[in-house]
């Protein structure tokens, strides 16, 4: 029996997510928000580098980073892992989002709330059943290999917290599928058991 801490950050805003839209695969994030970010933890390890420097070991802990394969994914992955000095992250496919199909693009509020498309796939696109295959298969295969090491998932949140609730605190998938960024009591932190 093996456990591994995972914890979830989120990918920056590309064009799709400021407009409100279904982000679309290639969506690169917004250069703007990169150049941003970038410029805001520069300046907090200017006002107090000792923090920042405390922040940077905390941080240290991750013994693997992974991301999803798409741009804005990658992209933000790639920034946190630069700011926080950590390993390159390691696109892996099976950690992408549900394919939301002809709804890519639209504005996400033509939608039906998730929890319908447990079974049956988004018109063009996959169901969260297919979506928690690909995330089950990445859980079985790689992360044992971090027994008792926390591992970072960055550049997704949407699907991460939903597989995550589901993988590893049991919640129904018809449940987790439900769950909101937005939530405060949606964790940030996971706990694989295997």
């Amino acid at each position: 029996m093996g456990i591994v801490p995972l914890y979830v950050w989120g990918h920056f805003q590309s064009a799709d997510n400021r407009d409100k839209l279904v982000a679309r695969t290639e969506q690169p994030v917004l250069p703007e928000v990169i150049e941003e970010r970038r410029n805001q933890f520069l300046r907090l390890q200017e006002l107090d580098p000792y923090l920042m420097g405390r922040i940077l070991r905390v941080f240290r802990i991750f013994k693997g980073v992974y991301c999803p394969s798409n741009p804005r994914h990658i992209e933000s992955a790639e920034l946190v892992c630069e700011l926080f000095k950590l390993p390159a992250p390691i696109p892996d496919a099976r950690l992408n989002n549900v394919d939301y199909g002809e709804f890519k693009g639209q504005p996400s509020s033509i939608m039906k709330p998730r929890h319908e498309y447990v079974e049956i796939p988004y018109p063009g696109g996959d169901s969260w059943l297919d979506c928690l295959a690909h995330w089950r298969s990445f859980f079985e295969e790689v992360l044992p290999q971090y027994n008792g090491q926390p591992v970072l998932l960055a550049g997704q949140a949407g699907a991460a917290i939903r597989m995550c609730a589901h993988l590893c605190d049991g919640v129904r998938l018809s449940d987790a599928v439900d769950l909101e960024l937005t939530d405060p009591k949606v964790p940030w932190v996971y706990f694989y058991k295997f």
